[in-house]
């Protein structure tokens, strides 16, 4: 499967007005596109937006219903990978992509969807790690790549540099929803391309001058070098600026892209952005409840940027099955900062009813768990340090449930 086989699955807008490069978020927002999936023109180039800003569009990628999303995703288990010879044509330097600036104060046009493929062994699928990582545009030849530590992108280069090496890579743009969903999951090391072919049915790489990549729409063959520039600032999931920071240099070396290429955007904040960091966590967090009680569901909600916040929901069998869960749920997403957990009558997709359950069932000085002290995200401004506090709120029927049957 591919990009192009997705754009088959689901309805979308093509943009025929041509757009500039740092015009796109502004016309995104007057035209009301700006989590719709749409195909721009941008600079004579198509662009596209918004395949994965649902979880609607996730679950359509599935075949499955998007209330069965979570359990789905949390039983994915190994697929197979095999190769196959892509062909590509060959580009002359990043001026050839339409890469976007999105907000004036940006530290300059970024890649937001790239796939970064790196590996220990080119030969060996199981030593390959697949991220996403921004790009910031440096020069015509040059990208800033921005790598969280201790994560395995970071490692790998970390350990070339310190062999006095430079670490080669593959980003891949415009590569299968799905695959981008199996990047953006945090997994034991070596398991990003198994994980994607167990969602995709199978996934099929090429060679790309000693990297396998799956097929995409840009692939940017290069080295992570040991030289480092400031990178940003960048809006982030919160849609406030991240800290500008010291990031290696990435060199480019080649540039491949299919003929007539679609290039593809994640706009920083968008409900793309948040879909794609988020709902890898929610899996993790059903598997997590699960071992304490019976879990029906897990939802990040779109207030907390579908990071910071999150819904769960079970079947109580026993007093103090809320409690556990709200423990299970901190302990599987560190990031976590406020977690409600209902029954399993309430709709964990309708916030009314969810407050509907917090003003019924809720009583602040039995059912409110506090963590002082606690790692939190960095992406919180409020946080210091990245250390927060955590609240808990367990509303579930206590006692005799008949009183709060709903009749109406």
């Amino acid at each position: 499967m591919n990009f192009r086989d997705a754009m088959n699955v689901v309805e979308y807008e093509v943009v025929e007005e041509e757009i500039k490069h740092d015009e796109v978020v502004d016309f995104l927002k007057k035209r009301k596109l700006l989590d719709k999936p749409c195909l721009l023109n941008v600079e004579g180039k198509r662009v596209a937006t918004n395949f994965v800003s649902s979880r609607e569009l996730v679950a359509k990628y599935l075949g499955v219903k998007k209330e069965e999303l979570v359990k789905v995703l949390a039983k994915v288990e190994s697929g197979d990978v095999s190769v196959r010879e892509m062909n590509y044509d060959e580009l002359r330097d990043l001026n050839d992509l339409p890469i976007i600036k999105y907000f004036e104060g940006d530290g300059g046009r970024y890649i937001t969807a790239g796939v970064v493929i790196a590996c220990k062994d080119p030969e060996n699928f199981s030593t390959y790690n697949a991220s996403i990582h921004r790009l910031m545009v440096v020069d015509e030849k040059k990208l800033a790549a921005r790598l969280v530590p201790p994560r395995h992108t970071y490692l790998l280069w970390r350990d070339a540099v310190e062999k006095g090496e430079e670490l080669e890579i593959a980003v891949c743009i415009g590569v299968h929803p799905l695959f981008m969903l199996a990047s953006s999951t945090r997994l034991p090391e070596g398991k990003e391309f198994y994980y994607a072919a167990g969602l995709m049915g199978g996934l099929e790489v090429s060679d790309v001058d000693g990297i396998y990549c799956p097929e995409s729409e840009v692939i940017i063959r290069g080295r992570i070098t040991a030289e480092t520039v400031k990178e940003g600032p960048f809006v982030d999931i919160t849609g406030t600026y991240d800290l500008v920071r010291d990031e290696p240099v990435v060199e480019v070396d080649k540039i491949y892209a299919k003929e007539d290429f679609i290039y593809y955007s994640i706009t920083p904040a968008s409900k793309e952005h948040q879909i794609l960091m988020g709902l890898p966590a929610e899996p993790e967090i059903y598997k997590a409840v699960s071992k304490v009680c019976r879990v029906k569901n897990v939802v990040l909600t779109p207030g907390g940027r579908h990071w910071l916040h999150a819904v769960v929901q079970i079947e109580k069998r026993t007093e103090g099955d809320g409690k556990n869960a709200i423990l299970a749920a901190f302990a599987a997403h560190p990031s976590l900062k406020h977690v409600v957990v209902v029954d399993d009558d309430i709709d964990v997709y309708n916030y009314e009813d969810i407050e509907f359950a917090i003003a019924t069932r809720f009583q602040a000085d039995r059912d409110l768990v506090v963590v002082s002290g606690a790692r939190g995200s960095s992406l919180d401004p409020s946080a210091k340090d990245n250390i927060t506090a955590k609240m808990g709120i367990d509303a579930t029927m206590k006692g005799d449930r008949t009183k709060f049957k709903r009749v109406l």
